[in-house]
């Protein structure tokens, strides 16, 4: 009898594990499907182009990316027809996503709002030389947004210096992968590699939800901003860090710091790509469609 309730227990075990795996697998596809939804056909750079020269067909191809991860201003099929033959205001790698403020003459390149994706918004926020990265950030730049507020939970404060009242902030990610369609009063790149530091300001393309987040926070705390590799398109979950955990912490932050940079990959060669296994190969030859 009791290798028989041991068995049904199994049985039960089993079943609800495989429902769980059922339940864990659809949600995948579900995220799946919603990162994929409403793709773009969008021009990237078939080879690298220098500034002031003419776009062709033969300097490009097609790459469809989901509407969720297109930046502010992407250049897309349908619209090639009005950029060819305009000279390029900078240069542009190969396999770099070719964006509207990239052209000099083009009359969408000098207009906000025509920059301003549909069902997003224009927003300013204040920067200063720590939250605006040190003046180095550029139009098209994406970033994620960082805010520290305080907080009075016992548990969350530590002795001030000299034994005043105790303190206590906390940290977290607000959004992600924002793209910036202003630094200052410019809305396009400078396209030499040169920056212009004397802007105190930003200007975030969000939708409305996300604006009136960014309102309410920038009234309870400070906002900072973290730039992002032009091709990182990956989100993180988001998390809350206390400055008790920070400080609790620190040791452990700074050992996997240590183990990242040990395994981070050396950069390959002028012309050469990472393979899956990591190894360095020679770039293949842009396939033009």
């Amino acid at each position: 009898m009791a290798r028989k309730k041991l068995l049904i227990a199994a049985v039960v075990v089993g079943l609800f594990a495989a429902f769980l795996v059922y339940l864990y697998a659809q949600q995948q596809d579900e995220r799946v499907e919603e990162l994929t939804a409403n793709p773009h056909q969008v021009m990237v750079a078939a080879t690298d182009i220098a500034p002031g020269t003419p776009l062709t067909e033969e300097l490009i191809s097609t790459k469809e990316v989901p509407a969720q991860f297109l930046p502010a201003n992407p250049l897309l099929r349908e619209d090639l027809a009005y950029y060819l033959d305009q000279p390029v205001s900078g240069s542009i790698d190969a396999g770099d996503m070719i964006l509207t403020s990239d052209f000099v003459v083009a009359e969408v390149a000098r207009t906000l709002s025509a920059r301003v994706p549909t069902g997003e918004r224009a927003m300013t926020m204040p920067v200063d030389a720590i939250s605006g990265v040190g003046g180095l950030l550029q139009p098209g730049d994406r970033v994620d947004i960082l805010g520290t507020f305080p907080v009075g939970q016992e548990d969350e404060l530590i002795p001030e210096a000299g034994g005043r009242d105790s303190i206590g902030f906390v940290t977290m990610t607000l959004l992600q992968n924002v793209t910036l369609l202003a630094v200052g009063q410019r809305i396009s790149d400078m396209g030499d590699g040169q920056y212009f530091a004397g802007y105190s300001n930003v200007t975030l393309s969000l939708t409305p939800d996300e604006a009136e987040l960014m309102i309410i926070a920038q009234t309870r705390g400070e906002l900072t901003l973290l730039l992002r590799n032009r091709e990182d398109m990956d989100t993180v979950p988001v998390t809350r860090r206390t400055l008790r955990e920070v400080l609790e912490e620190l040791d452990v932050l700074n050992r996997e710091r240590k183990e990242r940079v040990i395994r981070r990959p050396t950069p390959c060669p002028p012309g050469e790509e990472r393979n899956q296994d990591g190894e360095c190969i020679p770039r293949g030859p842009v396939i033009h469609r």
